[in-house]
């Protein structure tokens, strides 16, 4: 079992050397707690705007550190659980058509990118220093919890 863990950790790290290679010839170490090697998708400041669009848009059900309330949370394990094995693009169509509650699809397409650069940093992803663009979304897959 041990083996199988250390074995997919290691694929999954490779794939994100790969992946942040492809994306400008940076590798970005650290970041999230249990794989390692992550590109930057998003900056740091398109995150805060997620986060401050979040405080006024989606706190009241997901939390304002999106720890869930009412609705799901988009941070932490049951967030990774659920959406672990999807990509960006998929999350995106979900939350541009489905929220905000009683609003659904009232997102223009940058907050959605916003949101989603805050929902990436609030599960480990680091931050670089180019916006999230709708072209990376197919690119960035959610890695599920594995523990």
């Amino acid at each position: 079992m041990k083996r199988t863990a250390l074995t997919w950790t290691l694929l999954l790290s490779l794939l994100g050397l790969s992946l942040a290679l492809a994306h400008g010839g940076h590798a970005h170490f650290g970041g999230h707690a249990h794989f390692g090697v992550f590109p930057a998708w998003y900056s740091a400041a398109q995150a805060e705007r997620g986060r401050a669009l979040s405080l006024r848009q989606c706190a009241a059900c997901h939390g304002p550190r999106l720890e869930g309330r009412y609705a799901p949370p988009l941070a932490g394990p049951r967030f990774l659980a659920r959406w672990g094995g999807c990509t960006a693009e998929e999350l995106a169509r979900y939350v541009a058509a489905r929220m905000p509650q009683g609003r659904a699809g009232t997102l223009k397409e940058a907050e959605v990118l916003d949101l989603l650069a805050f929902i990436l940093q609030s599960n480990g992803y680091p931050a670089g220093t180019r916006d999230l663009e709708p072209g990376f979304l197919p690119q960035i897959w959610i890695l599920g919890n594995p523990g």
